[in-house]
């Protein structure tokens, strides 16, 4: 998430700099009274572009979710303003959660990236995520008793075991 905020944070300064810069190059650039509404047009293009990339980058952070229950881990993940990715997995599935924290501002801000692995489904990634250790404890918690109890459901059917006079 800090790549596209540095682009925006660009992408906001550039404007100025080409206006600054633009006429010590052409100096008939900001001498034509009629090339002045073009600027201004091109200029509220530009900043509704950027209003729109900024759109786009919340509607992707704010909608991408982790819904986890006692029994399943479900991802939705917005990718772009209509396209849309849902997924899930048992907790008795889950075999691996890791946490990458990565560089000094996630450090100190405490956030970073989720991954739960599975041997048949793959691995399921959250990135810059919130609460890391809360949420591995909760996925693993839940993980280790949905396993317990699905243990315990296919042990508590009795086994017939043949007696030896029925050999």
């Amino acid at each position: 998430m800090v790549g596209p905020v540095i682009t925006l944070v660009i992408a906001l300064i550039l404007p100025s700099v080409l206006l600054s810069v633009i006429p010590f190059f052409y100096p008939e650039f900001g001498n034509d009274p009629q090339l002045e509404p073009v600027i201004y047009f091109f200029l509220a293009l530009y900043f509704l572009a950027l209003i729109l990339y900024l759109f786009v980058l919340w509607s992707d952070y704010y909608l991408d979710v982790w819904i986890i229950t006692n029994k399943r881990l479900i991802d939705i993940e917005q990718k772009g303003l209509f396209n849309r990715h849902i997924s899930e997995m048992h907790m008795r599935n889950i075999q691996n959660v890791s946490i990458s924290i990565r560089g000094i501002v996630q450090t100190l801000l405490r956030f970073g990236d989720i991954v739960v692995e599975t041997a048949a489904q793959g691995e399921f990634r959250i990135r810059d995520a919130p609460d890391l250790y809360g949420a591995k404890d909760l996925i693993l918690k839940y993980s280790h008793h949905a396993y317990e109890s699905n243990s315990m459901m296919n042990n508590d059917s009795p086994k017939k075991t043949p007696d030896k006079a029925e050999r």
